[in-house]
């Protein structure tokens, strides 16, 4: 992020840019360098630079070749094959079978605006799809709430299939949510013991409460 850069950092990159060496920090040798720079950021530097929080020179020096990548709302043919590659990435990590995004999920999430953190707010979403999911599928009720179109501002032309839809999606997110308040409500009585809460539910063993919590979301004491 080179728009995040302190101005005197900023002086030394655009030294080092310039004279193609470098002193490293508490040695006396300086060092040559040959190196590619391959910046990024989401700022406007134009206006960095009318602000005075950005050398002008440094972007005339960096600025040689640019490649824009518009915002995630704007190029939203690439949604499903970002989101199918998170759903991998985070299996992976996990260590869980690998699951995939059912139709009606891909739709919410190509129909989201996507303006608070773009890729990294997908990413985040995915992930707690993955977690919510006991299934290989991962479907509507799974969908974190904020991501969930807003029932109010849908038009009144929609199909009786899209009315049906967003139904279901309210029931289960209704659903959802009472269920693991009533889990919540069990493990602050039992002061977050899983054994004795587990019990208190009437589930099988601990074991069946862990699921029920990394389903819903739940991930310890408060």
């Amino acid at each position: 992020e080179i728009g995040e850069m302190p101005l005197p950092v900023q002086a030394k990159l655009l030294r080092v840019l310039e004279a193609r060496e470098l002193t490293r920090v508490g040695g006396e040798k300086t060092v040559k360098v040959t190196a590619r720079v391959v910046a990024a950021t989401n700022r406007d530097l134009d206006h960095a630079v009318a602000e005075g929080v950005f050398r002008q020179d440094l972007l005339f020096r960096l600025n040689v070749h640019t490649i824009s990548v518009p915002p995630l709302r704007d190029r939203r043919s690439d949604i499903a094959e970002i989101s199918g590659m998170f759903v991998a990435t985070v299996c992976r990590q996990f260590g869980v079978r690998r699951k995939r995004l059912a139709p009606e999920v891909l739709d919410v999430l190509m129909r989201h605006d996507w303006r608070r953190n773009n890729v990294r707010e997908l990413r985040n979403a995915v992930e707690r799809m993955v977690l919510a999911s006991d299934s290989q599928v991962i479907a509507l009720e799974h969908v974190p709430f904020e991501i969930l179109p807003d029932e109010s501002a849908e038009g009144h032309g929609d199909s009786q299939d899209q009315i049906a839809a967003r139904s279901i999606t309210s029931f289960r997110q209704r659903k959802r949510e009472a269920e693991r308040q009533i889990v919540v409500s069990a493990l602050e009585s039992n002061d977050w013991k899983i054994t004795k809460t587990a019990s208190d539910l009437g589930l099988a063993d601990h074991a069946s409460l862990l699921k029920i919590m990394r389903r819903l979301g739940i991930k310890g004491r408060g």
